[in-house]
């Protein structure tokens, strides 16, 4: 009797485990959601309670451009991706879209790629990583907007990667 009471404890610690490390291992790569809706890399809404709701409002509407130019968000785009070693393939084109709040907090973040026909693709999971991890550099976003009578509003960007053959070849802020 009691080899039989070792016998399914082993069991039980075995398959307690299993669905342990099976749960967290999601979470060690980051989140990458698929829904009906979209592809999202971050499926979080941080927003400070010193920031309005999360209304509907778009950076071209409040002039929240991203201050650095293309040519050089493409630079430092491509030396990141060298840093990181990767061979990627593909032609086509990554979008990211995702809030901004107040404090210039950026979460979030829905993914859209498309190949060079605006056909929906995947790129390499890596790749998608990559440019995402590159992505969170960026912190120079626009802070504090007040928009009609909103005083500290959100608001949603979006960031294009122009792939060929594997190498980002332009971004379109």
């Amino acid at each position: 009797m009691t080899s039989n009471v070792v016998v399914n404890w082993l069991f039980e610690m075995r398959a307690g485990f299993i669905l342990f490390f099976t749960l967290v291992s999601g979470s060690l790569f980051g989140q990458n959601i698929i829904t009906p809706q979209g592809e999202y890399m971050d499926t979080t809404l941080n927003i400070s309670a010193h920031c309005a709701p999360p209304y509907n409002i778009f950076y071209y509407q409040i002039k929240g451009k991203y201050p650095v130019s293309s040519a050089i968000l493409l630079a430092d785009s491509k030396a990141f991706l060298k840093q990181k070693g990767g061979k990627y393939t593909g032609t086509g084109y990554v979008t990211f879209r995702f809030f901004i709040d107040c404090e210039g907090i950026m979460s979030r973040i829905r993914v859209m790629q498309t190949d060079e026909n605006y056909k929906t693709i995947h790129f390499e999971k890596a790749f998608v990583n990559d440019l995402y991890q590159y992505l969170k550099t960026m912190d120079q976003w626009k802070k504090n907007i007040d928009v009609q009578n909103i005083k500290n509003a959100n608001y949603m960007a979006y960031i294009s990667f122009k792939i060929k053959n594997g190498e980002v070849v332009n971004i379109i802020p």
